[in-house]
């Protein structure tokens, strides 16, 4: 047969039926997301990355920030207060060597007691440094005695070693005469006096009161010894609370500044704390504060953190949506104007989009209004094509069968009037030579007659007036028909037709349409045998396969190649000289195809240049209880 390369298949209706149906589950199976959606999940997620991720980090670092700013914090505080003590501390010194001098010269220096006061001078003298008999002091610092002011005994020898230095001396945290905290200025002088000064510490106190933050963080003095000189609880100061075992207060007294974190036995917490040395008096500064205050606080920024979090998402997801809704409205219009055009309506259109929306979405929407235009002017150019053809097939079919009149009157008489002659009914034609000229004329007229049938045929098959008269058929019948009636042509040619069916079909009788079936191997086997070289073979099989019966016809050939199939599979497609070498008028496969198609099934080519071809029909398979009846009973 001349059909070749790697043909494709011809796809029956019923096949391409079942592939729609299966698509169309798979689309309704498959999960749909709307573009609002999408977008309003896309912008949500690059909106909502950067403040989850921002309060995230401000919650993990919370503490440690808080951490940071207490140190940076209570540090700056440790130092200002270290500051106005060691100004407190010149201020006294230069206050009590100024009255010194006011005692040594014997003037009255203005405003001298009114600066004593303000610093919390209570007594200044000068005593006897062997009797400590008071020799002078100074009036109107307080109201006191000679008795008040003695000096209080074994304060000298604490500080002996530092008298000896020479210079006023400033003690640590001592008691008065009336048993007050407070702090002595010694200083020798000339003739074995010592000038001898009390301090009261309301002043320290007070500074120290002006530090205060949080629920429980403060500051207290200590004194060169550990020892409290001012802090919040006052039962502290008077008993001369010893802190030098706290390890802030060792490492003031090691003269160091900084800030750690310690447990306070006194609180009962583990505290943070700056301290700091004054370096005129050895005593020290510390500014402490309980850790569960910071961890508050840590809390808070953690719990504003997550608040902002959630409020920057919330605002990020209802941006997002008024977003994704502001682009998704015009597509999802254009996309129900396409709906609408779907069905049939071409008078549908895109909306109109005002002049704010995206200069995308607008060109998009004068897009499709311009296509939808151009496919509705298309449309009425091929409804106008259509009807001219549907004209000129009716024209067409009305033709042939005209002609096909015309054409068989006087081919009948030609056909019989060859017979007449060439049988020389009426007496001897004389030369020999008449006779086969006359059988020329009658084989010429029957070929066009045939010719003028298959096209009359195909025209019918192409208009779909084949009504197909589906009875029971024994297929190796039909198939052992097919044969016989080339049979001879294919031996002729030295070509070996054979037959392989299988066993249900001698059993069991199909039901189809027994003349068309019939035609269309008469068809595939005519080109088989016309396409095999001598010496060929063609081999015909039947077998069921799933709901079908395939019809095989094989030969080894000259085939055709793949480019060709779809030519040889149109009427009077030929498609090379070498098939022009063979008579025909390229009818038969389009023919069988649409019969084939009139029985519900298709007609498959399967073909290879120079190695043959296979042509294979397949039918819905139903066998005939009548039929099988039949042939049990036989």
């Amino acid at each position: 047969m001349a059909y070749g390369g790697k043909a494709s298949a011809v796809a029956a209706p019923r096949e391409a039926s079942r592939s729609r149906s299966l698509r169309e589950k798979l689309r309704a199976r498959t999960f749909r997301v709307s573009m609002r959606h999408l977008l309003f999940a896309a912008f949500t997620v690059v909106a909502a990355v950067p403040v989850i991720t921002l309060g995230a980090w401000v919650e993990h670092h919370a503490v440690q920030q808080e951490i940071d700013a207490a140190r940076d914090k209570h540090l700056l505080v440790a130092h200002n207060l270290t500051a106005a003590v060691s100004r407190y501390v010149f201020d006294v010194r230069a206050g009590f060597d100024l009255a010194i001098s006011a005692f040594n010269s014997g003037e009255q220096a203005p405003g001298l007691q009114d600066l004593l006061r303000s610093l919390g001078f209570r007594h200044i003298c000068v005593v006897d440094g062997s009797t400590g008999t008071v020799e002078r002091y100074m009036s109107g610092l307080a109201q006191n005695a000679a008795a008040q002011i003695t000096l209080k005994p074994g304060l000298l020898a604490d500080i002996e070693g530092e008298l000896q230095k020479g210079g006023t001396v400033l003690t640590d945290l001592k008691f008065d005469a009336q048993g007050k905290p407070a702090l002595f200025l010694l200083r020798r002088l000339p003739g074995n006096r010592l000038a001898y000064g009390v301090i009261g510490t309301e002043y320290l106190v007070q500074l120290q009161r002006a530090v205060a933050f949080g629920a429980r963080g403060h500051a207290a003095i200590l004194d060169g010894k550990g020892k409290v000189i001012a802090h919040p609880f006052q039962k502290w100061i008077d008993s001369e609370f010893d802190l030098s075992k706290t390890a802030p207060a060792q490492a003031i007294i090691a003269g160091e500044t900084g800030v750690m974190q310690f447990y306070s036995p006194a609180f009962q917490a583990d505290m943070i704390s700056a301290y700091a040395a004054v370096p005129e008096t050895h005593w020290g500064i510390m500014v402490p504060q309980p850790m569960e205050e910071i961890y508050a606080q840590a809390d808070a920024v953690r719990r504003a953190a997550t608040t902002i979090a959630f409020l920057g998402l919330l605002a990020a997801a209802l941006v997002s949506w008024c977003l994704a809704s502001f682009i998704a409205r015009p597509l999802q219009a254009i996309g129900r104007a396409a709906g609408t055009i779907a069905q049939g309506n071409l008078a549908a259109r895109a909306p109109e989009l005002p002049r704010y929306m995206p200069q995308e979405l607008i060109e998009l929407s004068g897009s499709f209004n311009r296509m939808v235009d151009e496919l509705s002017r298309t449309n009425r150019e091929l409804a106008d094509t259509v009807v001219r053809a549907e004209a000129a097939s009716r024209a067409k079919s009305e033709f042939l069968a005209n002609m096909s009149h015309e054409f068989r009157t006087p081919l009948n008489a030609i056909i019989g009037f060859s017979h007449i002659m060439s049988g020389q009914m009426f007496g001897p034609l004389g030369d020999e030579r008449y006779c086969s000229y006359a059988n020329d004329i009658g084989n010429s007229a029957t070929h066009l007659n045939s010719v003028i049938t298959a096209i009359l045929d195909l025209s019918k098959a192409e208009a779909g007036v084949i009504v197909p008269d589906i009875a029971p058929v024994a297929l190796p019948e039909i198939i052992e028909l097919t044969v016989r009636l080339l049979e001879q042509r294919a031996s002729e040619k030295g070509i070996a037709i054979r037959v392989h069916l299988d066993p249900v079909f001698a059993r069991r009788s199909i039901d189809t349409d027994r003349g068309k079936l019939t035609q269309i191997l008469v068809n595939l086997l005519h080109n088989a045998v016309k396409f095999t070289e001598a010496g060929g073979a063609i081999r015909v099989s039947a077998e069921p396969y799933e709901t079908s019966v395939r019809i095989a016809v094989a030969d080894t050939g000259i085939g055709i190649a793949a480019e060709d199939v779809a030519t040889v599979m149109t009427p009077f497609g030929q498609v090379s000289s070498a098939y022009r070498s063979h008579d025909g008028f390229g009818l038969g496969l389009p023919m069988a195809r649409k019969l084939a198609e009139a029985l519900g099934g298709s007609l498959i080519l399967d073909s290879t240049l120079g190695e043959g071809t296979t042509v294979t029909v397949e039918l819905p398979l139903s066998f005939s209880q009548t039929g099988e009846q039949m042939t049990e009973a036989a």
